[in-house]
């Protein structure tokens, strides 16, 4: 007897099966799945709406599966390079970043670290090869949310960022209810940029010194070099004036910060580093 003909609902199961076997032959990503004719995502099942996702992998195939995962459920930003990627996060809104390490132009921590200067969000996971503990430990260090190896379970990635978005969702709503920091009598409002000594507005401070203050702060106590805080201004003019304007830019904020009647140095200078919070956050 000849077959009847093909149901739509046969035809896309077996594109989906097609699609797995395609996704097993890609390294890092192993076999979604036994489950005959199961989509790998169930539609509504991870995402309420779109979210901005970062995808910043250098190996072409990888990156083309792991987009036609995700793009269901994301809006799925492309980068191979950290370059690519910087252009990318100065241009649109990101919610979630997926960070490989080993990418051609620089390592992928040093991307990570320039982003925590800036900012707590958006949130990190690592995508790498490299799994060792030391480096679990500098990814999650560095300021990442979490740390995948590869090869991985694309259903398990896929898990692992609706806990990260659920986590930063709650850490941003905590923040937008909090928006101001107290560092000793110095208190700074993060939605108005505004400054105030012991309660008498400062200064007006231009953006960049204003990054770098909130670069510090994000870093709570670590040092940050001049590099990173170089990255943390990225979209101020003083940009592209190269590391040693970041002295400059310390010691105009210093100077507006040095009328504080708590007498601490609100900025330390750690010599041949660079530089780090001198008072603790409240």
């Amino acid at each position: 007897m000849s077959p009847g003909p093909v149901s739509r609902k046969q035809r896309l199961c077996s594109a989906r099966l097609c699609l797995h076997k395609e996704v097993r032959s890609i390294q890092g990503l192993p076999r979604l799945g036994a489950r005959t004719c199961r989509p790998a995502l169930q539609v509504g099942t991870y995402a309420v709406r779109k979210r901005n996702i970062l995808l910043v992998e250098d190996d072409a195939s990888l990156r083309a599966l792991m987009t036609a995962f995700l793009r269901p459920h994301f809006s799925v930003l492309q980068a191979s390079t950290v370059a690519e990627a910087r252009s990318l996060l100065a241009a649109k809104s990101v919610d979630l970043a997926l960070l490989d390490l080993g990418l051609p132009d620089e390592d992928g921590l040093v991307l990570a670290r320039s982003m925590r200067a800036k900012s707590a969000l958006p949130p990190i996971i690592f995508l790498s090869s490299r799994d060792s503990v030391d480096d679990k430990i500098s990814g999650l260090d560095i300021g990442g949310d979490d740390y995948i190896t590869k090869p991985f379970d694309p259903d398990e990635l896929m898990s692992r960022i609706k806990a990260v978005l659920r986590r930063a969702s709650s850490e941003s709503d905590a923040a937008d209810a909090n928006a101001r920091i107290l560092l000793g009598s110095v208190e700074i409002d993060l939605d108005s940029r505004q400054v105030w000594i012991d309660g008498e507005e400062t200064e007006t401070f231009t953006r960049a010194e204003f990054d770098i203050l909130v670069a510090l702060v994000n870093a709570n106590g670590r040092v940050l070099s001049r590099a990173i805080l170089l990255d943390a201004i990225a979209l101020s003019p003083e940009h592209d004036a190269g590391e040693r304007t970041i002295d400059s830019l310390i010691a105009k904020i210093r100077k507006k910060l040095s009328v504080g009647s708590d007498g601490k140095k609100i900025i330390i200078t750690v010599q041949g580093m660079g530089y780090r919070l001198g008072v603790d956050r409240t």
